[in-house]
């Protein structure tokens, strides 16, 4: 038997290992690396290695049954932490999730999740949801169909069954599930007088509270630097919409929209455009500090979440996007009003 796993824009440019491990968490980096060699893991029918980054459309091979090669190493297809959790551990975890769980049907169920926290483990990152889930669930967990970054905190939508991830994945992946983030820029995005990195006029060109940046974004070429960065010569194609909703004294309350799913993209985008997100010190240095008012933390919230049907999701923002807003006499947004004709 033969599994391919399709790339979506939610794993576009993240590293092979880990978006085998989104689907198989049992596998040890050991044992990857060992079938990449072989060449019975492949990537469009190359070999490649674990560190890989892969890109949205294209699809990873196992040349065997994955969960018969688990369960001969001792494994489990579902397996992410010890087999033998503790009910003291689950009962911890459940009530962890509860917490933070805002809306539910049969299919799915959506999280708030807080900044701090990652979607799923890597190297030194052993707190995360995935682990949470595998603790409270084990075998019968939600599944994980899309991600954000650690230190931006919203909506994390979870499937409550394979057939329910399976529907969810491919709507991320037609762009029919709408993402709006709630953010905190320095500067304004909507003025001509907020120039992007490069010393040109911002992508709006004109005093209008909406606009659209459209910069391709690639994997930084400095040497030692892993973050992203615009790069019109190598970069994919990455669209951003974005509306001002309220700027004083030099800060600006902004809705986003991303129309493709690059790594760090509204990230990029708003740190080229001239105008970097409060608080993102990886990207805006020590310009995302503008005042002690402000707490230093990622002032990046995905708010709204739209499903085809209708059915809206919206994430409280966290105490420290609260307390922006008060300082600059802004009102948080409860309706997800933007973008009407995207």
């Amino acid at each position: 038997m033969v599994h391919i796993i399709s790339i979506t824009q939610d794993d576009d440019e993240v590293r092979l290992d880990r978006a085998i491990r989104r689907q198989f968490p049992s596998f040890k980096q050991g044992q990857l690396e060992k079938l990449l060699r072989q060449g019975r893991i492949r990537v469009d029918a190359q070999k490649v290695k674990a560190g890989t980054r892969v890109h949205s459309g294209q699809k990873i091979e196992f040349a065997f049954d994955v969960p018969s090669y688990l369960a001969e190493q001792g494994g489990h297809i579902t397996d992410i932490a010890a087999p033998n959790i503790s009910d003291s551990v689950k009962r911890k975890a459940l009530r962890q999730l509860e917490s933070w769980r805002i809306d539910e049907t049969d299919e799915w169920m959506a999280i708030n999740k807080p900044a701090g926290i990652a979607v799923q483990g890597g190297s030194g990152t052993n707190n995360h949801i995935d682990r949470l889930l595998q603790e409270g669930f084990g075998a019968e967990r939600p599944k994980l169909v899309h991600r954000i970054d650690k230190d931006t905190s919203g909506i994390l939508l979870l499937a409550k069954s394979q057939k329910s991830a399976r529907d969810l994945t491919a709507l991320f992946k037609e762009q029919a599930i709408s993402k709006t983030y709630l953010a905190f820029c320095i500067g304004n995005p909507s003025s001509p007088s907020s120039p992007s990195k490069s010393g040109s006029p911002s992508k709006s060109g004109n005093t209008s509270k909406s606009g659209k940046i459209s910069a391709p974004i690639a994997k930084s070429s400095q040497k030692g630097i892993e973050k992203m960065a615009v790069d019109p010569e190598h970069g994919l194609i990455a669209i951003t919409l974005f509306e001002t909703l309220y700027s004083d004294n030099g800060i600006s309350m902004v809705c986003l929209r991303p129309l493709t799913g690059r790594t760090h993209q509204l990230r990029v985008h708003m740190d080229n455009h001239g105008t970097p997100i409060l608080g993102d010190g990886k990207y805006a240095g020590r310009k995302a500090h503008p005042s002690d008012a402000f707490a230093r933390k990622m002032h990046l919230h995905a708010h709204f979440l739209s499903l085809p049907d209708g059915h809206l999701i919206t994430a409280g923002v966290p105490e420290h996007m609260q307390l922006a807003a008060s300082i600059i006499g802004a009102s948080i947004p409860s309706n997800n009003q933007f973008f009407p004709s995207d």
